[in-house]
C-alpha cells in the first residue's frame, strides 16, 4: 500500500479503537471475503476450462495430418501456459480495491479474472486500468476515493488497510478502516527467497516499473529500496503488455552470483511469468560454473578492457609444445616445411581468419598439403601425382599428429589454462603488464590448470576467449560404408576438410525425445537462433542486478547477450565493489548502445528498520564521502550489538550469537565473513538449522535475512580498496537484528566506526 507523501499522515481511521470500529472493520472484511470468495470460484472454473482445452487439444492428434498436429501443438502450449497461470495466481489472488469518483469498483489481482457473463472480478496489476492503485496521491488522486489493501492468508481475508484519498467526494457512509499492511508486509518472516511486492509496489517503484517499453531502464537507489523487486516486476510488466515482442525471444535475468538466482527465481512464477532466463555472472557461459572470486589485486587485471588483445594474442600464439617443422617423404623424396614456413602460413590464415582458429583448421590443413606439394613440384614431382600425393599424406599418421600438435581445435579453457605458463603469458601481454602482475596472473590460471577450477571473472575471460578461437565443428553421421580408419580425411574425429565432427556413437544415444509435431519444427527452425538446450542467443531484454561490481569484461559478456536487446539496469554506485567506476560506466554505455535511457532513483529503505539503517549510514559517509543513504520508514528494531572474543574464541562468540537470533526471530539468520574465510565458522555452526547462512560479504549482495551477523568486519574492510563499501553492503542485509562479531584486538575500531558499544565477551 503506497504510504503518503512525506510530511502527510493518511487520512483514516485506526481500526480497533472501540468496539464500534472493530464491528465496522468486520463487517468490510465479511464484505471482501464474499468477493474474493467469487474470484476464486471463477478461477476453479478457469482452471477447469484450462483443462478441458488440453484434452481438446490432444484430441487433434488423432485426426493424423500435419495440420491437426499443428493445431493440437497450439492448443496444448496455450492450454499449459493458462493452466501454470492460473496456478501461480491462487496465492494472493486479490490483493487491492479502488472506489473511484465515478461509483466504480475495481478490485485489483494478480490476474484478470472475468465471471461467466464477463463482469470483471479482477483486474490484472500489469493492466492500464490498475495504475491507480499504485500511482494515486492525496494530491493527485487520479479517480480514486478510497485504496484498499485486502491482506490474505490463504483465501482468507483477514484484514483491510485504507487510504482516503479524496475526502471532497466520498460518500458519507465510506468506511475508512486502518493504516498498517505496508508496513505489516516489510516485517513479515523471511524463508530464504525473494517475495514479490505486487501488493505494496509504492509509486516512484510503480514509475520505473511502467516506463516506455522502447527503451533501457536504469534503476538507482540504496540497500532495501526494492530496486531488484521493481526490475523482476518491470518483466513481468512488459511480458504482459508486449509478449509477442519480448516472449518470443527472451528475457535474461543476470544476477552476481547462484545464492542471488536461487533467492529471487520464485518471483516471476509467482506473477504468472515463468519464462525468463536466470543467469548468475558465474554461470553464464554453457558448461562453466564459478567457483570462489578473486581477490582484489587479481580482480584488477582480469576485468579490465586489456584483456582483449591480450587474450587474442593468446588466442593466436603457436600452441605449447607445437613442431617446429614438417618432414615428410614421397616416393623416396623428402619434404620439409620448416619453422618459417610454419609462421608464415600461420600469420596469414590468422591476418584472414573470421571465424577464428577453430574455423581454419580446416584451411590450415589444406594449406600445409598444398605447400608441400609445391615443394614436391619444384622438384619434378607431375602434375597427375597431386591427387595420390594429398591422399597419401592426409592419411599418415605421422600428418594427423603433426596437424593434431601446430594446429589443436582449440577450447576456451586450454587457452586460459596456457597462461598459468608466466612466459606465456608475458609474451600474450607483449610487457604491458609488470612482473608482479604475471606473476598474480600465473599463479590464479595455475590454480585453473591444475584444478579446473574458475573464477567469477574467468567466465567472462572464457566467454571473450570463446568468441575469438570460434565454435568447435558440429557432429555429423559418418559416411556410409567408409568407416573412420579408412577414411585419409578423419584426423582425430574430425574431418581436416569439412571441419565436422564424425559421431562415434550410435544413433539411438543421440536421440532427444520430442512430444509434438512443433517441437520437431521448433528444433529445426531454431537452430540459427537457439542453442542445443534451448536458450536463445541473444535476448530481447536483459536485466542486470548490482550492476555497478561489473568489470568491463563482463559487460562484454553481457553484451554478446543483446546486442540489439533493451536492458534494466538496477546498480547502487555507493554499493561497488568494482574500482574503475568510468571504465565500468564506459563499458555499460557501450553494451546499452544509443536507445533511449530511462533513469529512475529510488530514495525510501523498506528493508532495515532505522536503528539498523543509522549503523549503515555511519560507515557509508566513511566509504563514499557526500552519499545520502536511503530514508528508512521502519522504527523500533533491536539495536544492534557489538560483540567480541579472544581470536581463539572467535568461532564460539559467533555460535553464541547466532544461536541467540535463533531464539529472536522464526526467519533466515545470515552469517558473513570476508571473501576466503567461510570455512572456518561453516565448521563451528555445523549442525545448525537451514535456515543458517554462512557466505562471504561479495555473495551476501542482493540478499536479505531477518538477522545478521557481521563476522570480522575489519577482514572485510582490509581486503580491497572497496572495502568499507562492501561492509557497508553487509550492515544493510538484516530486516530485524544485527550483530557484528569483532576479534578483540578490533574492539575499539568497530565501535568507533559503527558507533555501537561493544558488550562484554
Amino acid at each position: 500500500m503506497p504510504l503518503p507523501p512525506a510530511g502527510q499522515q493518511p487520512p483514516s481511521v485506526p481500526a480497533g479503537a472501540d468496539s464500534a470500529d472493530a464491528t465496522a472493520k468486520d463487517r468490510e472484511i465479511e464484505a471482501e471475503q464474499r468477493h474474493v470468495d467469487r474470484a476464486y470460484l471463477r478461477l476453479e472454473a478457469m482452471r477447469g476450462e484450462a483443462q478441458a482445452l488440453l484434452r481438446e487439444g490432444y484430441k487433434q492428434a488423432q485426426v493424423g495430418t500435419v495440420g491437426s498436429l499443428v493445431e493440437r501443438d497450439t492448443m496444448v502450449f496455450r492450454a499449459e501456459l493458462w493452466a501454470r497461470t492460473l496456478d501461480a495466481a491462487d496465492d494472493g489472488l486479490v490483493f487491492g480495491r479502488l472506489d473511484r469518483t465515478d461509483a466504480e469498483v475495481w478490485h485489483i489481482g494478480r490476474i484478470g479474472v472475468r465471471d461467466a457473463d464477463s463482469e470483471i472480478l479482477v483486474v490484472d496489476w500489469r493492466a492500464p486500468a490498475a495504475e491507480a492503485f499504485y500511482q494515486a496521491t492525496p494530491d493527485n488522486p487520479h479517480g480514486v476515493v478510497r485504496r484498499r489493501v485486502l491482506h490474505c492468508r490463504g483465501h482468507q481475508v483477514v484484514d483491510v488497510e485504507d487510504d482516503l484519498l479524496d475526502p471532497d467526494n466520498a460518500p458519507d457512509d465510506l468506511v475508512v478502516v486502518g493504516d498498517g499492511a505496508f508496513l505489516a508486509a516489510l516485517s513479515r518472516t523471511r524463508d530464504g527467497s525473494m517475495r514479490d511486492i505486487v501488493a505494496t509496489i509504492q509509486q516512484e517503484q510503480d514509475d520505473a516499473i511502467r516506463a516506455p517499453a522502447d527503451g533501457s531502464v536504469i534503476v538507482r537507489g540504496g540497500p532495501g529500496t526494492g530496486k531488484t523487486a521493481v526490475a523482476l516486476h518491470r518483466v513481468a510488466y512488459l511480458l504482459f503488455r508486449h509478449r509477442q515482442r519480448f516472449g518470443s525471444r527472451g528475457v535474461l535475468v543476470v544476477g552476481p552470483n547462484p545464492r542471488f538466482t536461487a533467492y529471487i527465481e520464485r518471483v516471476l512464477p509467482s506473477l504468472g511469468e515463468g519464462g525468463a532466463v536466470l543467469h548468475s555472472l558465474g554461470d553464464l557461459v554453457d558448461g562453466i560454473s564459478a567457483s570462489y572470486h578473486d581477490t582484489a589485486d587479481v580482480a584488477r587485471l582480469k576485468g579490465a578492457a586489456g584483456m582483449v588483445p591480450l587474450l587474442r594474442r593468446a588466442v593466436d600464439e603457436t600452441p605449447a609444445g607445437a613442431p617446429t617443422e614438417l618432414r615428410i617423404k614421397h616416393r623416396g623424396t623428402e619434404v620439409v616445411l620448416d619453422t618459417g614456413t610454419l609462421r608464415r602460413i600461420r600469420r596469414e590464415l590468422l591476418n584472414r581468419a573470421r571465424r577464428g582458429p577453430n574455423g581454419q583448421r580446416v584451411q590450415a590443413a589444406k594449406t600445409l598439403l598444398a605447400e608441400l606439394w609445391q615443394r614436391l613440384a619444384s622438384r619434378g614431382a607431375a602434375r597427375g601425382e597431386k591427387e595420390a600425393f594429398l591422399e597419401d599424406v592426409a592419411a599418415r599418421d605421422e600428418f594427423r599428429v603433426f596437424l593434431n600438435a601446430w594446429w589443436p581445435l582449440t577450447r576456451p579453457l586450454d587457452v586460459l589454462r596456457g597462461l598459468a605458463d608466466p612466459a606465456r603469458l608475458d609474451r600474450a601481454s607483449r610487457g604491458r603488464l609488470g612482473r608482479d602482475h604475471v606473476e598474480l596472473l600465473a599463479r590464479s590460471w595455475e590454480r585453473t590448470a591444475r584444478t579446473g577450477e574458475v573464477s567469477f571473472l574467468d567466465v567472462a575471460l572464457l566467454d571473450e576467449i570463446d568468441t575469438l578461437v570460434g565454435p568447435l565443428p558440429k557432429p555429423r553421421p559418418r559416411t556410409p560404408g567408409l568407416p573412420d580408419e579408412d577414411n585419409p580425411y578423419i584426423v582425430d574425429g574430425y574431418d581436416i576438410f569439412t571441419g565436422e565432427s564424425v559421431r562415434t556413437s550410435a544413433p539411438s544415444d543421440d536421440f532427444r525425445e520430442v512430444t509434438t509435431y512443433a517441437d520437431r519444427m521448433a528444433r529445426q527452425r531454431g537452430r540459427g537462433a537457439h542453442d542445443e538446450d534451448g536458450e536463445p542467443d541473444e535476448f530481447a531484454h536483459i536485466v542486470v542486478d548490482e550492476a555497478q561490481d561489473l568489470a568491463p569484461m563482463q559487460w562484454r559478456m553481457l553484451k554478446r547477450r543483446g546486442p540489439h536487446a533493451t536492458w534494466t539496469i538496477v546498480e547502487d554506485p555507493a554499493q561497488s565493489a568494482w574500482e574503475d567506476l568510468p571504465a565500468s560506466g564506459a563499458a555499460m554505455t557501450d553494451a546499452l548502445g544509443d536507445r533511449r535511457r530511462h533513469e529512475f532513483e529510488l530514495t525510501t529503505n523498506y528493508r532495515n528498520p532505522a536503528e539498523i539503517a543509522a549503523v549503515a549510514a555511519r560507515v557509508l559517509v566513511r566509504a563514499v564521502p557526500g552519499a545520502r543513504p536511503s530514508k528508512a520508514v521502519r522504527t523500533g528494531g533491536e539495536p544492534p550489538r557489538l560483540v567480541w572474543a579472544p581470536a581463539a574464541e572467535f568461532g564460539a562468540e559467533v555460535l553464541r550469537a547466532v544461536n541467540r537470533l535463533l531464539d529472536d526471530v522464526e526467519g533466515t539468520v545470515g552469517v558473513v565473513t570476508p571473501v576466503g574465510a567461510t570455512a572456518p565458522l561453516v565448521d563451528a555452526l555445523a549442525g545448525l538449522p537451514e535456515r543458517v547462512q554462512v557466505m562471504d560479504a561479495l555473495d551476501a549482495k542482493g540478499l536479505e535475512f531477518d538477522a545478521a551477523v557481521i563476522a570480522d568486519p575489519r577482514g572485510i574492510v582490509d581486503q580491497a580498496p572497496s572495502g568499507l563499501r562492501t561492509l557497508y553492503v553487509a550492515l544493510t542485509r538484516a530486516t530485524r537484528s544485527l550483530v557484528v562479531a569483532v576479534p578483540d584486538g578490533d574492539r575499539g575500531w568497530a565501535a568507533e566506526l559503527l558507533g555501537v558499544a561493544a558488550e562484554e565477551g
